[in-house]
Order: structure tokens, then C-alpha cells, then sequence
């Protein structure tokens, strides 16, 4: 096996787990960066993983990290600092003399954006593009997967919360995000491309809640919040305040009609058709029923 020249963040958690469990299958040798001994033990049995403990706040570790490596993918999980310390990563990455950055952001990353995530991933892609770096931004739009945190509420209550609308959103599953990941990472020709990446197609939560309720024989609906209730239930659900004020935003977002639109880059970068909605209720049962 070739020696690693590609560093994952991330690995982890959910779209990380399932990047890693695509490059393994496909034998592509990666150093994961951990923050801990425990999440290394997790990748350690497998021959393609080489793992570097460090943090994102300490740039010391981030520059033993980065020796040899050439491309880097980019994900945190949600924080009050992630922009903070994703712009620590690039500038050491930079430094480093890393010659690619492979980041996800979020779809519809604008500067001037009201939602304070899709600034921040913006923040962070514009400094990549100021040091010259490659780059390569995968823009997903909501998760299919971000359903799971109602797993409880539609198990016992029939029910799941948001505050939409009749929005449509073209949600994504995070399988098919990490396929695209995997890709880019070990392909050549998607350097400085921005990917927006959704399902194959764009659903209201109503319609949402009719298909789950077909799939797990059940009454189960979509309960539409204003803002203000959103953000009671939010805050009795102990989110800290400044996540709540992003999911407000966020979900204001998808309610203007802004995540609507459907792309094909699942199928154009992967091959494969992009995860129905109905597929991905199939393959979660557990969690709804």
C-alpha cells in the first residue's frame, strides 16, 4: 500500500464514519485525525487507517499531522467555534504546504447570508481560495439522517417538529454525501469545483410524514412551529443558545423555499442514482419503529 497522502477530519462521526467505510472497501490508505486515543482504537484494526492524534486548536498538532499529506477533507462538528477553528486548520494546512483542501460546507454558503452557518462556511472557503490552495467545496443540503433526533417522538408520539412550512427541501442522505467525498478525494479533475449535493428529489415534511406513515403502518405527522415555539422546544430540549439562534435561522431558510432545488452530482460524480427518502426510511427502521 502506497504511503498516506490523504488527512480526514471528521472520521468519527456521521458523514466521516461513512467516508472512512468507503475508503477502506475501496483499500485507500488515509492518517485520521482524532482527538483522542479512544476514536483512534475505533479505526486502529483496519491496515488502511494511520491515525494522528491533535486538535484543530493546537496548531502544533496539526503541523505533525499534515507531514506528507497533499490533500485534506475538511469537517467539524457543529460548534461555537467551528469557523475559528476551521480557519486554524487551513492557515496550518497552508503552511504545511498542503496542496488541496476538500471541505464540506453547506448548501447556498453566501457571506452575506442571514443564516450565521452558511457565513461561516463561506468564511472558511474564501480564505482557502485567498491562499491558492485547491479546493474543492461539497455544499450537501439537509441531512435525511438529521430525522433520527425525532426517532423517539415518532416512535411513542406519532410525531416530529419543525418550522418549515410547505416548503419543499431536497434533503440529502449523508451515504450518498460521503460517496461523493470519497470521489473527490481520490480522484483528480474536481480541483476548485463547488458541488451542491441533495437527494433526487424535493419533499415538504407533510409529505415526509406521509410516506413514514405508509412505510411504519402509522398515523405519524409533521407538526409546523413559528419561530417562537421552535425555539421553546429548542431550549426545553437543552440546545445551547447559540445553536438554537442557528437552527432559527436555518430553518427560516428552508421555509423561504432556498433548499428547493435538486441537483444530479450523487449520480454525476458517483454513478449511482442519489438515496430516495422511502429508501432511506427502509434502511432505518430501527430508529422509527
Amino acid at each position: 500500500m502506497k504511503q498516506t497522502n490523504l488527512l480526514i477530519t471528521g472520521a468519527t462521526g456521521s458523514v466521516g464514519t461513512q467516508l472512512v467505510k468507503n475508503l477502506v472497501n475501496t483499500n485507500v490508505s488515509f492518517r485520521a485525525l482524532v482527538r483522542n486515543n479512544d476514536q483512534g482504537d475505533l479505526m486502529g484494526s483496519w491496515p488502511q487507517a494511520e491515525i494522528a492524534v491533535g486538535d484543530l486548536s493546537d496548531s502544533d498538532s496539526l503541523a505533525r499531522a499534515f507531514q506528507g499529506i497533499e490533500k485534506a477533507f475538511l469537517l467539524t462538528n457543529s460548534s461555537e467555534y467551528a469557523e475559528e477553528l476551521q480557519l486554524n486548520f487551513v492557515n496550518a494546512a497552508h503552511k504545511a504546504g498542503v496542496k488541496h483542501i476538500v471541505k464540506l460546507s453547506q448548501l447556498a454558503a453566501a457571506e452575506t447570508s442571514p443564516v450565521r452557518f452558511l457565513r461561516y462556511h463561506a468564511s472558511v472557503e474564501n480564505r482557502i481560495k485567498d491562499l491558492g490552495m485547491d479546493y474543492t467545496f461539497l455544499r450537501p443540503n439537509l441531512f435525511m439522517q438529521g430525522l433520527i433526533a425525532f426517532g423517539h417522538s415518532i416512535k411513542y408520539e406519532g410525531k416530529f417538529y419543525g418550522s418549515l412550512g410547505n416548503a419543499a427541501v431536497s434533503a440529502v442522505d449523508i451515504r450518498d454525501i460521503a460517496g461523493v467525498a470519497a470521489k473527490v478525494l481520490t480522484e483528480t479533475g474536481h480541483e476548485n469545483k463547488i458541488y451542491n449535493i441533495t437527494g433526487k428529489e424535493s419533499l415538504t415534511h407533510f409529505q415526509m410524514a406521509e410516506i413514514l406513515s405508509r412505510i411504519l403502518e402509522a398515523e405519524i405527522s409533521y407538526v409546523d412551529l413559528n419561530s417562537e415555539q421552535m425555539q421553546g422546544a429548542l431550549t426545553v430540549a437543552g440546545f445551547p443558545q447559540w445553536q438554537i439562534g442557528g437552527l432559527i435561522e436555518d430553518y427560516a431558510h428552508y421555509a423561504r423555499g432556498e433548499a428547493a432545488e435538486i441537483f444530479n452530482t450523487v449520480h454525476d460524480i458517483t454513478g449511482k442514482q442519489a438515496i430516495g427518502f422511502e429508501q432511506f426510511v427502509h434502511d432505518h427502521l430501527k430508529f422509527f419503529k
